[in-house]
């Protein structure tokens, strides 16, 4: 169950609607509040109570209500142009880190309690009549009025943040932070090389079904591990962290070392309880997501209806910027073993080459005929060579995708082909000495 609230939160947190419900709720109790505060403390000074009648303070909310209410729905049409474009030019899969935006949050949030407030100090408003005193609740109305300047400038704010986050740098910079941010996910105190590998389950292993379907989001590793020794069995979940999981098929293997683990129902109901499976891929334990992200814009800029090189190059430079990261970290299956040594329980990860494979191989296929996308790449692999130069298996890797690179370019022109090839002598040299040969990059 505590699995499952965190992949819940993780929903509710990066969703459109939390915060600005939150600031509603404060908004009406806020309200009702300062609607109360009279008469005023002494305290209070007169700049900061209204003098005006009923009629007018009811006419001073009514015109901020409706002129609050009118901006929110701007900012809601601005808000679904940018999800829009997002989705159109750089990849779908960018529409849950708009929506995880706290600045955009926030500004709705204050727009949205702003105009809840200044409706919740109206009903307080009493004009004189048979029976009713007036009354105007002078510090709320103040206060309605400064919330309204507030809105003023979150509106202006917004207007600057909107247009900054559709430029393409700055999405994907803020993809790479997060990225990188997902390390602390996996253990670093094991040993970096080679990626850890999960042996294979045996023979007469059971394959538990999946009940739902979904994209495995979370996985309790720890847990499962101490559930399986003490019931004497062993666990292998088959799909990798944030891949999808269709009902029906098989979600992980179940062994034991004696009789028979036990019954299939029983056992998928164990490995769910530890593990959650969301509508939605996310970076929160998933490191290829956002190098998938960079993919996808690198991807789409390749494509015939684009043609947009520089974007595909500058996208590939921000891979390359992961990629260096992950190079200093440990990567591969989570795994808990036994003090014999033997796998109690693990799920898999991409290891250095299956997330290189990832970086290299769109951009490879897709930008054969391009010598920027090639010279690109084979840079992308320089920068790695340097990280990687004394790691057996990591280097092997990046030696491998050279070659894939050289013999795919598909470039009539002598020239550029020389240019690649000599990028490509640069990575081999680098990973052969351990680090970069003196050679400048030629403008662009």
């Amino acid at each position: 169950m505590r699995l499952r609230w965190a992949g819940w939160w993780d929903d509710l947190r990066d969703s459109l609607w939390l915060i600005p419900a939150l600031g509603v709720v404060i908004a009406a109790a806020l309200a009702g509040v300062l609607s109360n505060l009279e008469p005023l403390p002494d305290a209070v000074p007169e700049v900061f109570v209204f003098g005006g009648t009923p009629d007018g303070a009811r006419a001073v909310l009514t015109s901020l209500a409706g002129a609050t209410i009118t901006v929110v729905g701007l900012v809601f049409s601005l808000t679904v142009i940018a999800l829009q474009m997002a989705a159109s030019q750089f990849t779908p899969r960018l529409l849950r880190t708009f929506l995880r935006d706290r600045r955009v949050q926030v500004v709705l949030s204050g727009m949205i309690a702003s105009a809840v407030y200044a409706v919740g100090v109206l009903r307080t408003v009493r004009s004189e009549g048979t029976g009713v005193e007036p009354f105007v609740p002078r510090l709320a109305v103040n206060v309605a009025l400064l919330f309204s300047f507030a809105a003023v400038g979150l509106l202006v704010f917004y207007l600057h943040h909107v247009t900054r986050r559709l430029r393409v740098d700055v999405v994907m910079t803020e993809i790479v932070t997060l990225s990188v941010a997902q390390l602390t996910s996996v253990d670093g105190a094991r040993a970096r090389l080679p990626d850890v590998q999960a042996p294979g389950p045996p023979a007469g292993a059971v394959p538990v079904p999946s009940r739902r379907g979904g994209y495995l989001q979370l996985v309790d590793i720890e847990g499962l591990a101490r559930e399986a020794r003490r019931r004497g069995i062993r666990v292998r979940v088959r799909p990798a962290l944030g891949t999808w999981v269709t009902a029906g098929t098989t979600l992980a293997w179940v062994w034991s070392d004696g009789e028979g683990p036990g019954d299939r129902d029983a056992l998928a109901g164990l490995v769910h309880r530890w593990l959650h499976l969301g509508m939605d891929r996310t970076e929160s334990t998933d490191l290829a997501f956002g190098l998938r992200q960079l993919q996808d814009v690198a991807t789409r800029a390749l494509s015939p209806g684009l043609n947009d090189t520089s974007t595909a190059v500058l996208a590939l430079g921000q891979m390359s910027a992961v990629m260096c990261s992950y190079a200093a970290h440990p990567l591969g299956d989570d795994v808990v073993e036994d003090d014999d040594g033997h796998l109690r329980a693990s799920v898999s990860r991409p290891g250095f080459a299956a997330l290189l494979e990832l970086v290299v191989g769109p951009p490879r296929r897709y930008g054969a005929s391009d010598p920027e996308v090639l010279a690109a790449l084979l840079t992308l692999l320089i920068d790695l060579a340097e990280q990687v130069a004394d790691a057996g298996d990591r280097a092997a890797a990046v030696r491998a995708q050279v070659e894939r690179v050289l013999a795919t370019a598909a470039l009539p022109d002598a020239r550029d082909r020389a240019r690649i090839e000599h990028l490509g002598s640069l990575v081999r040299a680098t990973l052969d000495h351990g680090t970069r040969p003196p050679s400048v990059t030629s403008a662009s």
